[in-house]
């Protein structure tokens, strides 16, 4: 059951929103990263879960006009295809921000108290069941949701290698490569990998929208409480404090031993959605510690992240060793 919520005037700034926001709505239309990303209409998962989070706040007390406002853009939204008309890819697209707004509004009329990461893991946890007993019921199962998601990516590719090849087509680029040869060759690897990318996700589909969906729960709750007057959960916390309960390790040993060990082979595509999504939040962890021990100078973690194998190795290590060492709250507590 719902708690009452609270009234208050919230001074936060709009500015890390606002930067998180710029990179989750252009970086799923960029080369390689449209490769990976699930559902690249990234508003069509966004307006439903602040609509959602409109109407837990009117039913706790708050204002119906701006739940009204949400929720008629959100069906906008909706009617609005996610891909080629009456394809697969479209209904599954249009679907899974359905449920992912609808589990994080129950969960968020549950209980106004529980903190966001706690509320975004129930309600994916949630959506991600009944999607799953949706997939185990239709035709083909998991498979045609699979392939459905291979088809979208690489159509995607395809048109993203059809105007790279446009371009190189043109005189001023067949001028540039007569002097610098490497190029032509780096664009021929570069159009390998992305062939090669479509298949290696459509088989990590449930981790990479699982990661996409907190992604849009995060945004979708810190745009919410700036625009409303009605606190319905306690705000998101600085990236430098986040750390969520040490016992999601077993979810990264669980994926390990499934795609490690020969006996599990059978399993070894689930153990590698486990490893990815896992992998990732420990990921975040890893950088919110990086970052409180650069003290919030974000310019060295920027230049770490030139280097990717090493900003990988860094962050993962940091994020698992905070698991036992808690170098944080120790400080804090010192």
């Amino acid at each position: 059951m719902a708690e009452p919520a609270t009234t208050e005037s919230k001074g936060r700034s709009w500015r890390p929103l606002l930067w998180g926001l710029a990179a989750f709505l252009i970086c799923p239309l960029l080369p390689f990263v449209e490769a990976v990303i699930p559902v690249q209409q990234t508003l069509l998962l966004l307006i439903p879960v602040v609509a959602a989070c409109s109407i837990v706040a009117w039913r706790v007390g708050g204002r119906l006009a701006l739940a009204v406002i949400w929720v008629a853009l959100a069906v906008w939204m909706l009617l609005q295809p996610a891909g080629p008309p009456g394809a697969q890819y479209d209904q599954m697209a249009r679907g899974w921000a359905v449920l992912l707004a609808s589990s994080f509004g129950l969960v968020g009329l549950w209980s106004t108290s529980m903190p966001f990461f706690s509320r975004a893991l129930i309600a994916l946890g949630l959506a991600t069941g009944i999607g799953f007993v949706l997939a185990l019921s239709s035709p083909s199962g998991i498979a045609r949701f699979q392939h459905a998601a291979g088809e979208e990516i690489t159509r995607r590719v395809s048109s993203t290698i059809e105007s790279e090849r446009e371009g190189r087509s043109s005189p001023e680029w067949r001028d540039l490569t007569k002097r610098f040869p490497v190029l032509d060759t780096f664009n021929d690897e570069s159009e390998s990998i992305m062939r090669d990318m479509p298949s290696r996700s459509a088989s990590l589909l449930p981790a990479l929208l699982a990661l996409e969906s907190l992604a849009v729960l995060a945004l979708g709750w810190g745009i919410f409480q700036r625009i409303s007057p009605t606190w319905i959960g306690p705000p998101l916390g600085r990236l430098v404090d986040f750390r969520f309960n040490d016992q999601l390790v077993w979810g990264l040993a669980v994926g390990a031993t499934l795609s490690l060990l020969p006996a599990f082979g059978e399993g070894r595509n689930a153990g590698y959605n486990l490893l990815l999504f896992f992998g990732g939040l420990y990921l975040i962890r890893g950088i919110g510690v990086l970052a409180w021990m650069a003290r919030g100078r974000y310019v060295y973690i920027v230049l770490l992240g030139l280097v990717p194998q090493v900003f990988l190795i860094v962050t993962l290590a940091l994020g698992l060793g905070d698991t036992w060492l808690d170098l944080r709250r120790r400080a804090k507590a010192t």
